[in-house]
């Protein structure tokens, strides 16, 4: 029987989230071994909960050989830093978005796991066509909807009039326009899959009911090289049973996408995705989305039963160099250009 991949995990203010997924499925090809967090008062109640021991720290799980990847759920400034001490132990990383806000750092390091053979996946986005992109990238690419022109993304949950905590939710240089850097991300990571080359951005932010100097209510918009338009919409102040959903629509020259625009599923958890032509009317059910942890993938690569990610480190890192923008756009109350990416090469890099 293959054995299941033995995960470390740390930061838990959102990996106990996670934490809680894969305890909660033992289905999963992945197996919760050690938890750790700064706050080490935290950790144990956290390891109480799940029944999971606790490490001291990031370095106990990496010279533990009964752990063979690390899950991070840290602050995203930084993190490249993180990644590199643990592909450099020997494990392979599974973490969140947003990944990194420096486009260089997010680069290298993606290249030194290459040339390491490490495994780096995030959950957005996926490593491969996940959910509603598997269909929509069969959709797009074989031509049903001509080129893609527009598309309208929301993102939203309701969190409350959230208070400062000193941590870096409440620091606009570190969690620009927020709702979009936080949840919204999911729906820019796809679309930038969709539509190419992101030259220009604008954002406009509101702050509705949140106490934090960062606002709960934003809208990026992108304008593309070959002409595409695309808004994001994210709040942080939308409630009812709609609560926590993404959502998207994307026009194209010769048809329509629409990724759950109606009212959330309440039949577990299924959601649907419809493509509209002059000539078809195509309805599809998915029960798992993009976003969500791609755990049967990272297994099958952890144990090199795959040899090869589908999404390249230059899909993950151009989302980077829009939110830098998106930063600068935000701050400046104007549009601001995408700085196109051309990678300083390392030594470390294999390409």
């Amino acid at each position: 029987m293959t054995h299941k991949i033995r995960l470390g995990l740390v930061g838990l203010r959102f990996g106990l989230w996670a934490s809680r997924r894969i305890i909660a499925h033992p289905e999963l090809p992945v197996r919760l071994e050690r938890i750790c967090d700064l706050d080490l008062a935290h950790a144990e109640t956290c390891s109480k909960e799940l029944g999971v021991a606790v490490a001291p720290n990031l370095q106990a799980m990496l010279d533990d050989d009964q752990i063979d990847a690390i899950c991070l759920f840290t602050e995203p400034t930084g993190r490249a830093n993180l990644i590199r001490k643990v592909i450099r132990a020997g494990k392979d990383v599974m973490t969140t978005k947003p990944f990194e806000t420096d486009p260089q750092a997010a680069w290298d390091i993606l290249q030194e796991a290459r040339s390491l053979g490490r495994i780096v996946h995030l959950n957005s986005p996926n490593a491969r066509p996940f959910g509603e992109m598997a269909v929509i990238r069969d959709w797009v690419d074989s031509g049903s909807i001509g080129t893609p022109v527009v598309a309208q993304a929301n993102a939203w949950a309701n969190y409350g009039a959230t208070k400062p905590d000193g941590t870096w939710y409440d620091d606009p240089r570190r969690c620009p326009a927020a709702p979009v850097f936080r949840i919204g991300i999911y729906m820019l990571n796809n679309l930038l899959q969709v539509f190419g080359e992101p030259v220009e951005v604008q954002v406009t932010t509101q702050r509705f009911q949140t106490k934090r100097p960062t606002p709960d209510n934003a809208s990026l918009t992108i304008s593309f090289a070959d002409g595409g338009i695309v808004n994001i919409v994210a709040s942080f102040a939308v409630g009812g049973p709609d609560n926590y959903k993404n959502s998207m629509t994307i026009g194209g020259t010769k048809g329509v996408i629409y990724f759950a625009t109606g009212p959330k599923a309440r039949d577990g958890g299924v959601t649907e995705i419809l493509l509209s032509t002059d000539d078809r009317l195509e309805r599809r059910e998915l029960t798992g989305v993009s976003g969500e942890y791609d755990w049967d993938f990272f297994a099958q690569r952890v144990r090199g039963e795959i040899k090869q990610d589908v999404t390249t480190p230059l899909d993950i890192v151009r989302a980077i160099h829009v939110v830098r923008a998106m930063s600068a756009a935000e701050l400046s109350g104007e549009s601001v250009r995408v700085e196109k990416f051309q990678p300083a090469v390392q030594p470390h890099a294999s390409v």
